[in-house]
């Protein structure tokens, strides 16, 4: 859950785009798999780990985060991974929900695109292999 609450300009914008990506801020999938390579299981972990977190959100931060979240189909891609936002739908959809402060606002949401740019082409890359997988 993402909810309001007073923080750094980017540092919370781009933190919404880490929690948005580890999808509702729990450890999730990733450790449990990090977890049973090393044969152990939920159950070696403290009880409150795996717990869903929540997000605080600035007031200031609401419209770029919320159009953020609907915009999240809308991005440009190319071969090589994400190129963008579609800036087109996403100035459609901020009249649609009357955003005020258009500019801040695409502005915020340029700090998430980057953000969230870079993480979705890191989780494209090709696996590195070690030298003892070849």
């Amino acid at each position: 859950m993402v909810y309001l609450h007073g923080g750094s300009q980017a540092g919370k914008l781009t933190g919404a785009v880490d929690y948005w990506w580890q999808g509702d801020g729990g450890a999730g999938d990733e450790l449990l798999a990090d977890l049973a390579a090393f044969g152990l299981d939920k159950d070696f972990l403290p009880d409150n780990i795996l717990e869903k977190k929540d997000y605080e959100v600035w007031p200031e931060h609401k419209d770029a985060v919320s159009i953020f979240l609907k915009c999240q189909t809308q991005w440009r891609v190319a071969a090589f991974g994400v190129v963008g936002l579609d800036y087109g739908p996403i100035l459609q959809i901020m009249d649609l929900y009357d955003v005020d402060n258009r500019r801040q606002t695409l502005e915020d949401l340029q700090i998430m695109e980057s953000r969230a740019k870079e993480l979705i082409n890191k989780a494209l890359e090709p696996k590195q292999s070690s030298p003892g997988n070849r």
